[in-house]
């Protein structure tokens, strides 16, 4: 970190393996007008001294343009000024998105729902040379009443990129975390990012001995506990012997554990094809 205020985080982001380094400041806004004068100066008076590309990213709680609030009451040039000031001094450009055009809304319903543009993110002239095809993307606001963002530097990071599948039920199994815990206090390597990727590729081959070995046939092991089950009860019908009793419990008991992980793998599975 550089700087910091009220307002803002100022910070300097480099990577030694890969050479490339830009500052990045975070900004969450203050609510009225007057509050928020000081994080114009700050941002101007950073820019000052900025020599990399530099992304600002951040809630602003202002707006630049009438069309940024959707009903209410409407955007009058007094509330624009200053932050259109400030983009305009620094020679900012906002970077290219793709989503929501408002990113903020106060969670009503029919005429009292009121949505705003207040959540942006700029670069300055050396970002958009270097990273302008970058594309930032804004999400359905979930729990939080903003969209989140989604900045993705794939020209940065493209040659660590893993797809790694992971199934919930393999969290059931009882040696799961002795199995994670034990891979990931390996050494990797020594750059972070790539240390990353070289234990979670690691641990996909791991958790996929896993799977073949204990859930890979999960169907299979329902029917044999069905069997066994019909057989045992079959017996009890005949004569209540203690130990087909104890059969029946442990039978019935491994039944719901497998069926239960079925019903898991099958749940995960759906989801997955509904997502795609």
């Amino acid at each position: 970190m550089i700087t910091s205020a009220a307002q803002m985080i100022h910070c300097h982001i480099q990577d030694g393996s890969k050479g490339f380094q830009f500052n990045l400041t975070v900004v969450y806004g203050f609510n009225t007008i007057e509050q928020r004068k000081s994080l114009w100066s700050d941002m101007i008076q950073i820019g000052k001294s900025v020599n990399h590309p530099w992304i600002i990213v951040g809630d602003f709680n202002a707006m630049l343009s009438p069309k940024d609030r959707l009903a209410g009451v409407p955007v009058n040039a007094n509330e624009i000024k200053d932050f259109s000031n400030c983009v305009k001094v620094m020679g900012l450009n906002e970077v290219q998105w793709k989503g929501n055009y408002y990113t903020w809304n106060n969670k009503q319903s029919g005429n009292a729902r009121i949505s705003s543009r207040i959540d942006r993110t700029f670069g300055n002239e050396a970002w958009m040379d270097k990273w302008g095809h970058v594309i930032l993307e804004y999400g359905n606001p979930g729990v939080s009443d903003h969209s989140p963002m989604h900045l993705i530097l794939q020209q940065s990071y493209q040659q660590v990129k893993v797809n790694f599948k992971f199934v919930n039920i393999w969290t059931e199994h009882e040696s799961f975390l002795d199995l994670v815990e034990k891979l990931w206090k390996q050494e990797k390597g020594k750059d972070s990012m790539k240390m990353v990727w070289n234990k979670l590729k690691a641990l996909q081959h791991v958790l996929k001995q896993l799977n073949n070995r204990e859930f890979k046939f999960i169907s299979k092991q329902i029917e044999e506990a069905r069997n066994e089950l019909a057989e045992v009860q079959n017996q009890l019908s005949n004569q209540a012997k203690d130990e087909l009793i104890d059969k029946e419990k442990e039978l019935l008991t491994k039944l719901e554990k497998w069926s239960m992980l079925e019903e898991n793998a099958l749940r995960q599975k759906s989801r997955a094809m509904w997502i795609k």
